[in-house]
């Protein structure tokens, strides 16, 4: 089959992840598919060039508004019209809704091909004490209503978010099918064929950049808790640190991982102070991508504290490494905690999110295989690449 990808940003080279779930589909599907990447805002260049198998398009759209947006997605169809005379797609999907979605429809439409939008972030929510979802900007809200009355099938990463979809009576195929894990990447043990390849790529090590406690977290006896996401307000490591404090009342050698960079990293630190839980809660920063699996192996548990998540791709991951899981009630964690696979709690509850994190604990061995079941089973990237291209080929014969 011919794909093409309609993405708002994508990996510039072979070396930048830069959304890796992304990268990941696109490599899968592109072993055995021609795939195209029509990548709108980034990287910041115009340019034609290869990851893995699949050719990407940029466009450099960075900033472009009102007349310059309309000229962007004037260049995008363009460039997908000259690639649909050499050879016809036989699906355009947009990872994204919003902008990307609408190009991916109108594409489809134009095209007379199948259009597929995946739901992977918040465009169908508005959190307004956040300031947080696409609800929130007329223009988006507008663009996602379209996505959902003209799309063939609007895919969800979880089920909350197909069940919001769905309320929004749209006219589209709603679908669940989440974006999957690499089982080679996130596994109990390295690969030896990725421990070769990424031996010499990053030093120094997370572990070595860690700001406290020091030596490093993650010693024998310890119960050891990473978070790992963006310091920002949805992602509410706030909430995460009172809760952690309440945990340190009955685990007093517990011990916590916050991996990512935000806005709030100041206050975060500031509010660590004030608990008098800075010596044993470690800010990693930005942990890059081929070091993320030893974070979560050396881990107890990964703790959600997210306002919102359309999925939640670290707490999957976390889980195919072998940590227990618990958390807020959104996103992929429900679904896994409905499969007794995870422990959720109330969102922004810090006294629910401290007992989801004891229970997690002290229940840790048989929550541990039962979540790491799960994404074998269900996130499979593998299985979750065979069942897109089932789902392409019943689109295109109009089932």
């Amino acid at each position: 089959m011919k794909i093409a990808f309609v993405v708002p940003g994508f990996s510039a080279d072979e070396n930048d992840w830069c959304i890796p779930a992304h990268t990941d589909i696109v490599r899968e599907l592109a072993r055995t598919n021609q795939v195209h990447v029509f990548t709108m805002r980034y990287p910041h260049r115009v340019d034609v060039y290869k990851i893995g198998n699949a050719t990407v398009h940029s466009f450099n759209g960075v900033g472009s508004r009102g007349i310059a947006s309309a000229r962007l997605w004037q260049n995008v169809l363009r460039a997908m019209a000259r690639e649909q005379e050499r050879e016809r797609f036989d699906v355009i999907h947009a990872i994204f809704g919003s902008e990307a979605g609408c190009v991916a429809v109108s594409a489809g439409k134009l095209f007379r091909a199948p259009g597929v939008v995946w739901l992977v972030n918040g465009e169908v929510v508005g959190l307004r004490e956040l300031g947080y979802g696409a609800d929130l900007i007329a223009r988006q809200r507008w663009m996602n209503r379209l996505i959902l009355r003209y799309a063939d099938c609007v895919l969800c990463g979880s089920q909350q978010t197909a069940e919001t979809a769905r309320a929004r009576k749209a006219k589209a195929r709603v679908e669940l099918l989440p974006l999957g894990v690499s089982l080679e990447r996130f596994a109990t043990s390295p690969s030896p064929s990725l421990s070769r390849r990424g031996a010499t790529a990053h030093p120094p090590s997370w572990q070595e950049r860690v700001t406290a406690p020091k030596p490093a977290p993650y010693q024998g006896g310890c119960a050891t808790f990473v978070n790992v996401g963006s310091l920002v307000s949805v992602k509410d490591q706030a909430t995460l640190l009172v809760a952690f404090w309440r945990v340190r009342q009955q685990l007093r050698d517990a011990r916590l991982t916050i991996a990512g960079v935000g806005p709030l990293e100041e206050d975060l630190r500031a509010l660590a102070r004030e608990l008098e839980i800075q010596e044993c809660v470690s800010f990693a920063g930005n942990v890059p991508h081929e070091e993320l699996a030893e974070l979560y192996r050396n881990a107890d548990v990964f703790v959600q504290a997210s306002r919102h998540e359309g999925q939640g791709m670290a707490m999957l991951e976390a889980a195919a490494c072998g940590c227990a899981v618990c958390g807020t009630d959104v996103g992929a964690l429900r679904d896994l905690a409905q499969a007794n696979a995870a422990v959720a709690c109330a969102v922004g509850d810090a006294a629910a999110l401290a007992d989801a994190m004891l229970c997690a604990y002290t229940n840790r061995v048989g929550l541990r295989e039962r979540a790491r079941q799960q994404v074998e089973c269900e996130y499979n990237l593998s299985t979750l690449g065979t069942r897109l291209e089932n789902l392409y080929k019943r689109l295109k014969q109009g089932a």
